[in-house]
């Protein structure tokens, strides 16, 4: 009990925390705020950095899009066709160009991708080929992306572990917050 009772201390400190140190800590997209849109770069208000327009431009090439990406802007639910499904199978992983292994942790980045869009696709851009690099950048951008893109791994993948000691929390959008244990 006491044990329950100190993560939820612990929670409740660094939810504090995150909530008074997030806007200080804004991520960088296309140059400025995090709150652009991938309209944003179509009108000319902001442009993408160098890691940013490379993959638009390789993600464009992959889907027989337009070279420059401009047609992946304008249509960003073409990434669906990067991947099949929404999970790999751990038991029949997939191979090839489009699958990155770091330490024991494998990720398929089409499927990957596919999960989590092309705005967190651009936001991470810079994270290349690691899938830890990725698992950071895509927690502190959208948590839900990350949850998407934990099913498109296998492996050992701590960057990607969502309980530790089978202890999690989560917030509801009501602001109710469910702690658990799983025995």
């Amino acid at each position: 009990m006491k044990r329950r009772l100190a993560i939820l201390a612990s929670s409740l400190v660094v939810g504090v925390g995150a909530i008074a140190v997030a806007p200080a800590q804004a991520l960088p997209i296309f140059g400025t705020e995090s709150h652009h849109e991938l309209e944003d770069i179509l009108d000319g208000s902001v442009g993408l950095d160098d890691d940013q327009e490379l993959l638009l431009m390789g993600l464009s090439f992959n889907l027989g899009l337009s070279f420059d990406g401009t047609e992946l802007l304008n249509n960003p639910e073409a990434m669906s066709g990067l991947y099949q499904g929404n999970s790999v199978d751990p038991n029949a992983p997939p191979q090839g160009m489009m699958v990155y292994s770091k330490g024991g942790c494998s990720v398929d980045a089409g499927c990957g991708l596919k999960a989590i869009g092309l705005m967190n696709t651009l936001k991470c851009a810079a994270s290349g080929a690691d899938p830890e690099a990725w698992a950071r950048c895509l927690q502190d951008t959208d948590y839900d992306a990350y949850i998407a893109a934990s099913a498109c791994t296998w492996g050992s993948c701590p960057g990607f572990a969502l309980t530790e000691d089978g202890i999690f929390a989560c917030a509801e959008p009501t602001g109710l917050s469910v702690f658990a244990t799983l025995n």
